[in-house]
């Protein structure tokens, strides 16, 4: 039997391998028997083999013949009835988890169906809707209007250099694309209040972040010294601690304080000036990556917002290299910095991990004399009133006399 030996798929290439093993296995074994076993008894085992091979080859027959068949083209699907589509759509959003993942602004994959609704109803053909397909209609719309938005744009595509704010460009890296603050504001509700942030995406949309530039001052060597346990401790007790927080919220997850931990602790890489962190969060559903390019008193901020999916690069790694794409006007880079140089007001631990958290002990305030003397006072003042009524009416007594 001779085996074909192109590269094959699914089932015929495991047919393939599972011969080669017998094959081999028969061979040795016929080798080993023809040594130590009379003749007779070898040809009966060759006769097992020789049947059990066959056999195969008929249970697997016509899957080995398949490749060489002429494929069935297949049909082309029906397009989605307005009826199949409302039908359809009605019985996912009856899904209790559909609507528990709609609340928190999540995507159930219902576009397609949604699609054929709106048509429907465009053309008049839809009839009277029900009100919970009506409002996901209105949100689906409001969503498609962004996305539109969103890729009519006016998108700067690298490789290009853009001026972003002040003494700060950025060189867009190939594959990358760059929306301008004021282009930013122009977006639908769901950016309107980003303003003053420009947007860095790829071209397939699947990564994002927003660029913030700022000039806090020159960070030191000193200030840039970083401590992840010291930065993370301060970064969960934003979270766990109900004095640092207003409201003395703390994040609660199957009975256990939920902390944020590090995903890629705070790194300073000092060839490019690049300083990147991300974290897990508790209450939002995505975690925090962030990379800030440093210049000389200038910084710009890069926070991540959609870390799409990469086989080569993590996110945070996406975002370092956008945040090394940033250059500075001659002059205002990091190593231009000199003793005149204004200094930044705080170290990048307090940056990253915000101020630290310091704990003053309650001291009661002190009474005054008043407060001390003003209890036993009232306590005998009805006494001494008494007592100097008696002595004002023994002294008018006197003067009658």
């Amino acid at each position: 039997m001779q085996i074909n030996q192109k590269p094959e798929t699914g089932m015929h290439s495991k047919l393939v391998r599972l011969l080669q093993r017998l094959r081999d296995t028969r061979s040795g074994n016929v080798f080993h028997a023809a040594s130590i076993t009379k003749p007779h008894k070898v040809v009966g085992f060759r006769f097992v083999i020789s049947f059990l091979l066959a056999f195969l080859l008929c249970i697997a027959a016509p899957t080995y013949a398949a490749p060489t068949a002429e494929p069935a083209r297949a049909k082309p699907a029906k397009p989605l009835t307005f009826k199949e589509a409302l039908s359809a759509e009605l019985e996912i959003l009856r899904n209790p988890m559909v609507k528990m993942i709609l609340d928190r602004g999540g995507s159930i994959g219902d576009g397609k169906l949604l699609e054929v609704i709106d048509q429907a109803q465009q053309a008049g053909k839809a009839g009277e809707l029900p009100d919970v397909v009506i409002a996901r209609l209105e949100v689906w719309r409001k969503e498609r209007a962004i996305e539109e938005a969103y890729r009519k744009a006016p998108w700067v595509h690298g490789p290009a250099r853009v001026a972003i704010k002040g003494p700060v460009y950025l060189q867009v890296p190939k594959g990358f694309k760059y929306l301008a603050p004021e282009a930013v504001e122009l977006l639908p509700h769901g950016y309107k209040t980003l303003s003053s942030r420009a947007l860095v995406s790829n071209d397939d949309d699947t990564f994002a972040a927003f660029v913030m530039v700022s000039e806090p001052g020159h960070f030191t060597p000193g200030q840039l010294a970083l401590n992840a346990d010291s930065i993370l401790h301060r970064i969960q007790d934003k979270f766990t601690n109900p004095l640092r927080n207003a409201t003395g919220f703390m994040d609660i997850q199957h009975g256990i304080v939920a902390k944020p931990e590090w995903i890629d602790p705070p790194h300073f890489d000092n060839e490019r000036h690049v300083v990147s962190w991300s974290y897990t969060e508790p209450r939002p559903t995505s975690p925090r990556m962030f990379a800030v390019r440093l210049g000389k008193t200038w910084a710009a901020e890069f926070q991540v917002i959609s870390p799409g999916d990469s086989d080569t690069e993590t996110p945070i790694m996406r975002a370092q290299k956008v945040a090394a794409a940033i250059e500075f006007s001659p002059g205002e880079d990091y190593d231009n910095a000199d003793t005149r140089t204004p200094k930044a007001a705080m170290s990048m631990i307090d940056v990253i991990g915000g101020q630290e958290f310091k704990f003053i002990p309650y001291i009661a305030p002190q009474p005054s004399t008043w407060e001390t003397i003003k209890s036993p006072l009232l306590r005998v003042a009805p006494l001494l009133l008494l007592i100097i009524a008696l002595i004002l009416q023994a002294m008018r007594s006197q003067k009658k006399e």
